[in-house]
């Protein structure tokens, strides 16, 4: 018979599952931020770059934080960043990120 415990320790269990997820899920969709930033950049070794960009990024989760930090990086490099068009480009390879996590 399932206790009241049980069922308590299966919903955190299920909560850090999710939550592990959800960081590895934005730690790759950093990644592949970091690339495209990279590249547009000029950056000799964009992949260098992206995998900077990424542990950079887990110190500084929030999106607005990853926003200023690019913003900066194409001002100083002389470049427009279209904040529309990443904000939609970073909720785009999130979700891509996530599909391809949950696909067998």
């Amino acid at each position: 018979m399932i206790t009241l415990q049980d069922r308590a320790r299966a919903l955190e269990d299920r909560f850090a599952h999710e939550e592990a997820a959800q960081f590895r899920a934005a730690a790759r969709r950093n990644k592949l931020i970091g690339l495209w930033a990279g590249q547009l950049l000029g950056k000799p070794n964009p992949i260098a770059y992206a995998e900077e960009f990424a542990a950079w990024a887990v110190e500084h989760r929030e999106d607005n934080e990853l926003t200023a930090r690019l913003r900066g990086e194409f001002a100083a490099a002389a470049l427009v960043l279209d904040e529309q068009d990443l904000a939609t480009r970073m909720q785009q390879m999130l979700l891509e990120t996530l599909a391809d996590m949950r696909a067998p």
